[in-house]
């Protein structure tokens, strides 16, 4: 396999650089300034501002939270980089985010606030599952996909334990994630036919279901 990380670098690259942008302009925790660059607001999302599903995923708010995101990009992108190649990985990264903030959209608060890159990481995570759920016939990407689930574990209740951490946008960033890992193959590995058809099926229904609730209320 290449060992290039073209994409897993342009991603940290455009992070750092709308960080340094934000912190000239106001700062990256100043409420004004997040949501002006486009942070995940219900309010505004319900009043047109639609890119907010994509925007946030380039988000971050205060330093820790940007060194945090972009070394966990660096390891786990470059790992999935590899696994999937380039054009599939940005797919499966930018969706499974776009899902995670779906579900920050339909179920969380219209006074909330939320960015990050962690909906698409952990979108990582659930292609991490999809790998041990299925590719049965490969034992070598299903002990691979075993190998996370303590890390996910862990990451669940590190959220569910810490109020500032927006829980919704992981949660539907790993269910993207897996859901995208039964859509979208591994290089030169194939999916079932049917896995493809019904994950497929099951990520369109599950977002317009959440966008349809979430634009409801």
């Amino acid at each position: 396999m290449e060992r290039k990380h073209t994409v897993t670098n342009i991603l940290i690259a455009i992070n750092v650089l709308v960080f340094v942008i934000m912190s000239i302009n106001g700062g990256s925790e100043n409420t004004e300034v997040l949501v002006k660059y486009g942070a995940m607001n219900k309010i505004l999302v319900l009043n047109g501002d639609w890119w907010r599903f994509f925007t946030p995923i380039f988000i971050h708010i205060g330093l820790g939270h940007i060194i945090m995101n972009c070394y966990s990009l660096y390891i786990l992108g470059g790992i999935f980089e590899r696994i999937y190649g380039a054009k599939r990985f940005l797919i499966i990264y930018l969706l499974s985010g776009i899902m995670g903030n779906i579900f920050s959209f339909a179920f969380g608060s219209v006074y909330t606030i939320s960015a990050g890159a962690s909906t698409s990481l952990y979108g990582m995570f659930g292609l991490a599952l999809s790998m041990y759920v299925f590719y049965k016939n490969y034992g070598n990407l299903r002990a691979f996909g075993r190998s996370f689930f303590g890390i996910i574990a862990l990451n669940i209740i590190y959220s569910m334990m810490n109020p500032s951490i927006g829980m919704l946008g992981h949660l539907g960033g790993l269910i993207g994630g897996f859901l995208l890992g039964g859509m979208i193959e591994i290089r030169n590995i194939r999916l079932n036919k049917n896995t493809k058809i019904i994950a497929s099926i099951v990520f369109v229904v599950l977002a317009a279901y959440l966008l349809r609730y979430g634009y409801s209320i």
